[in-house]
């Protein structure tokens, strides 16, 4: 397995995996009218180029030349919020997951970030309870009205990044 940061030119190949994996895992949690709403706004090609533009960094974990996972991110004032963390069904529980968050935590490193931040679904079990195996910790609840009748209600989860402690 390899991450590869996506170029704005490879979102053509991203957005309709990204969609289809975001479908097939919500669809049981949110229905399908909603899961499908959610990936034309968040997930298309448009949008994708569009949070690129604002700084949105996109990478995809390939496997013998396959996309089996992907994650964004965007650094915000003094934390990086991880809005995307997926890998296809048939690579769950493979260490995609995991490839992808380490490579988060080296990007807030390296960017001088403490912290890291993402929102989850409530009704997301599996989900929140990776994050807090992770270390994250649930620091606020937020409901996100996103247009036609739909509601996020989503868990804010916090990750405090290990910082060398000085020696004495």
């Amino acid at each position: 397995m390899e991450i590869v940061r996506i170029k704005e030119k490879e979102i053509a190949v991203l957005s309709p995996f990204a969609m289809d994996v975001f479908i097939d895992y919500y669809t049981p949690l949110i229905g399908n009218k909603q899961a499908q709403y959610m990936a034309d706004l968040f997930l298309s090609e448009k949008a994708m180029k569009q949070l690129m533009k604002k700084g949105a960094v996109f990478n995809g974990v390939y496997e013998k030349q396959k996309i089996i996972g992907f994650s964004e991110y965007m650094i915000e004032e003094e934390r990086l919020f991880l809005s995307k963390l997926y890998a296809d069904k048939n690579n769950r529980g493979k260490g995609v997951g995991t490839l992808l968050f380490e490579d988060t935590k080296a990007y807030a490193k390296k960017n001088g970030l403490k912290k890291i931040y993402l929102t989850v679904n409530k009704g997301n079990t599996p989900s929140y309870e990776i994050y807090l195996h992770l270390g994250f910790k649930v620091i606020d609840a937020v409901k996100s009205d996103i247009g036609h009748n739909y509601i996020m209600d989503d868990y804010i989860m916090e990750y405090t990044l290990e910082t060398l402690s000085p020696l004495r």
